[in-house]
């Protein structure tokens, strides 16, 4: 999809999105629990690739790195010392691109 050009009765600023009907709004007449006796108690199993997924975001945060390697390249940018292969990275780019389409 093309977001660049986002036109057409698909499109809404508010409200909900076009083709989606609204969900009824809570009544006092219903029930705030369920209503059937084996509701209760219900479980959920995760699949492996969730359980997967979950414990990576857990340890997003605890990714190790060299924080004077970092500094030193910080460093050498700011001075325009640091070496940049401009073959390399237009390939890592061009790699990425067809990763995307």
């Amino acid at each position: 999809m093309d977001i660049k050009n986002l036109t057409g009765g698909n499109l809404r600023t508010e409200g909900t999105p076009s083709g989606v009907k609204p969900r009824a709004a809570a009544t006092a007449d219903r029930p705030s629990t369920p209503n059937t006796p084996d509701a209760i108690g219900e479980s959920v199993t995760l699949t492996q690739t969730a359980r997967t997924m979950s414990a990576a975001r857990d340890n997003a945060g605890n990714v190790p790195f060299n924080e004077a390697k970092v500094a030193e390249i910080k460093f050498a940018i700011a001075e325009g010392r640091y070496p940049i292969d401009n073959q390399r990275l237009a390939d890592r780019m061009l790699g990425f691109e067809r990763l995307l389409a």
